[in-house]
């Protein structure tokens, strides 16, 4: 595999971890770690050998979203390249959603933003119950566009919209009652242990029946998505740009309340 800047990756039999790197911004998404994160699940559709894919982040969160210095460069971007960096995004979702790997979220600490979109994409999820999970885009001026169709495969739409437009925080209880999480844990060893003995399970069964099991049921909920999918980036790329989303990352960045 590639040397990576981002992300880290340990195999162990049929089990690859996948670590998001960067522990000292909480492991929040750029350029490189979207494009680092695409480029190893590309490459695990030629490893038959790997079988499961678990999601962690080093340090004190799981992934805290979007790397907000570098959502702010958008504004320098051309069109073009504004739009691109959008459609990459996407790409690495869709890329995690439609793994032929069975693909499981181990989540502590923060969880805002795009990693709730981590968290939606993968196929089982489970969390240490004191993890602060939030859909925080909108504090900034910004929609929670490229990750709303897949925590729409997990959380009412009733629940969704309360937690987009509050933008509140909750708790890895909370966010199991919501549906975006299968199970939560009071610690992180009891964690680990239902973690081990999960993979153990889905390893003891047959591969192709649920390859098959797993591509069967993306496709059902994924063909009410279908048709929106392609239009996500640019509705992303229009909104990066707003004069809403500038604001809302220089109140950030200087540290004060926007002035929307």
């Amino acid at each position: 595999m590639e040397n990576y800047q981002t992300i880290k990756t340990e195999t162990e039999g049929d089990v690859l971890t996948l670590w998001l790197a960067r522990p000292g911004v909480h492991n929040a998404l750029n350029d490189i770690m979207i494009r680092e994160i695409s480029a190893l699940f590309n490459h695990l559709k030629q490893e038959d050998s790997i079988r499961v894919v678990v999601v962690r982040g080093e340090g004190k969160s799981f992934c805290s979203g979007a790397d907000l210095r570098w959502m702010n460069n958008a504004f320098s971007l051309s069109p073009e390249e504004n739009l691109q960096e959008c459609r990459e995004l996407s790409e690495m979702f869709g890329a995690i959603f439609n793994s032929s790997k069975i693909t499981v979220a181990a989540i502590h600490g923060n969880v805002f933003g795009g990693g709730t979109g981590l968290a939606a994409v993968c196929d089982l999820t489970y969390c240490v119950a004191d993890s602060t999970f939030s859909l925080s885009e909108a504090k900034l001026g910004m929609a929670a566009a490229s990750i709303t169709p897949y925590l729409l495969n997990k959380v009412r739409p009733a629940e969704l919209k309360e937690l987009i437009f509050t933008a509140k925080h909750f708790d890895g209880k909370e966010a199991a009652r919501f549906g975006l999480v299968n199970q939560h844990f009071p610690s992180m060893q009891e964690l680990e242990i239902n973690l081990k003995q999960t993979i153990s399970q889905i390893l003891s069964n047959g591969k192709q029946a649920l390859i098959e099991s797993k591509k069967l049921i993306n496709h059902l909920i994924g063909s009410a998505m279908a048709s929106e999918m392609e239009s996500i980036p640019s509705l992303l790329a229009k909104i990066r740009v707003s004069s809403e989303a500038r604001e809302g990352f220089s109140a950030f960045l200087e540290k004060r309340k926007p002035k929307w």
